[in-house]
């Protein structure tokens, strides 16, 4: 069973995922999406399409996406790809963002595509990830009311080469 974040409050977020932390950019925006929904009505995310949440809700983590998402965050070093913020007035969809981070730079969409993802998909793997981040803190402050999941059982086993990627995709 998924944990349904649309009632969660936010929960305690560790150092390493708050401001100034070793979060990317992106995945900081989209995580601070993730912890305000429940405690605004007009979240940003909120106005994904159900598709597009239910999406982020069934996607799977696995070795070989960590491997892939690892792999575009070396090469995005490796090219100098600047990094850049989502503009949330124009955020309504999944498609929003991924064109968003596409148009930072041309060589984001080939650089994608070669480790296996189309923006859309780059896109989801992150918001699940950052998705179950949240849910693994929010179970460690609050023992028994989150059931385990897939991705969050995937997460724990792998949390410190989850951590390692966090990490390198926050260098400059």
């Amino acid at each position: 069973m998924d944990v349904d974040l649309s009632d969660m409050k936010p929960p305690h977020v560790p150092a390493r995922f708050r401001a100034g932390g070793h979060l990317p950019r992106l995945l900081w925006m989209l995580m601070l999406l993730l912890l305000s929904v429940g405690a605004q009505a007009q979240s940003p995310l909120q106005h994904l399409t159900a598709g597009d949440r239910a999406e982020i809700a069934v996607y799977r983590l696995d070795t070989d996406v960590l491997a892939r998402l690892q792999a575009v965050v070396a090469e995005s070093h490796s090219l100098h790809i600047r990094k850049s913020s989502l503009d949330m007035r124009r955020v309504h969809s999944i498609d929003d963002m991924a064109r968003q981070l596409a148009a930072v730079d041309p060589r984001i969409t080939p650089l994608l595509v070669r480790h296996g993802f189309s923006p859309h998909q780059f896109v989801v793997a992150n918001l699940a990830l950052v998705a179950t981040a949240i849910s693994v803190s929010a179970k460690r402050q609050a023992p028994g009311r989150f059931a385990d999941t897939p991705n969050m059982r995937f997460y724990e086993r792998h949390e410190a080469q989850v951590q390692r990627l966090l990490q390198s995709a926050s260098r400059p």
